[in-house]
């Protein structure tokens, strides 16, 4: 693994652990898992904490994408050749993205969708 894409990854991780959607989750685990949700529902560790680790995956993946295209990355293929994610994967979270305007839609070069950072 090279230095650069050891950075990449860390600098996703923090990104990841900075959003607020993630520190609200972490921060509510404790409540929600001992007196449950706002509906009266019972929430076990084991279920809560899972739903967690599938939150926190798409919001790395989300960091590495928007880092890619920070970095210069433009298309879809060049992001997957940067982060090694599924180009289906990629696309969906990249919808993501430009509803948070993080990303946005630049236009086509080659028949290749082009995205830029915001």
């Amino acid at each position: 693994m090279d230095k650069e894409s050891l950075g990449l990854q860390l600098e996703a991780c923090e990104m990841t652990l900075n959003s607020e959607n993630v520190r609200w989750l972490v921060g509510k685990e404790l409540k929600i898992t001992s007196q449950g949700d706002v509906y009266g529902r019972n929430w076990d560790v084991e279920r809560y904490e899972s739903l967690l680790d599938v939150h926190l995956e798409r919001e790395y993946h989300k960091s590495l994408i928007y880092l890619s295209v920070k970095e210069g990355c433009e298309s879809v293929r060049e992001i997957s050749m940067r982060t090694g994610l599924d180009l289906q994967r990629i696309s969906y979270l990249l919808a993501d993205l430009e509803k948070a305007n993080r990303i946005e839609f630049t236009g086509m070069k080659e028949r290749r969708a082009i995205f830029a950072a915001l």
